[in-house]
């Protein structure tokens, strides 16, 4: 079975014309293969602005990830070698740290 291949032509104004050329490149595609794929695609491809963004939301999740390691480390370990817990005030900060960072994630985001 072979595939038709058909010719489409694209106008763009110079500006439009040299930002899609800027998009193809940095997705490692050619002028064809870039316009193939956004136009048969239900959804476009990320911004430079959203990928710098979803990098800021990664950086805030570990953040509060670490925060949640932390305690939940201080709470195994002296489970584990009978010592002393970490106070509740210890505990209590932590848990509200990690809060915080989770609230300020929702705010920004």
């Amino acid at each position: 079975m072979t595939t038709k291949i058909e010719r489409i032509s694209v106008y763009p104004v110079t500006e439009k014309k040299k930002k899609i050329q800027q998009n193809a490149k940095f997705y490692g595609l050619n002028v064809s293969e870039f316009l193939i794929v956004v136009g048969s695609q239900d959804a476009l491809p990320i911004t430079q602005e959203e990928r710098n963004l979803l990098f800021q939301i990664i950086i805030e999740i570990k953040k509060a990830g670490n925060n949640l390691n932390q305690i939940s480390k201080a709470l195994n370990y002296s489970a584990l070698f009978n010592t002393e817990p970490p106070s509740k005030i210890d505990v209590d900060l932590a848990i509200q740290e990690f809060r915080l960072v989770v609230g300020n994630l929702a705010e920004k985001f």
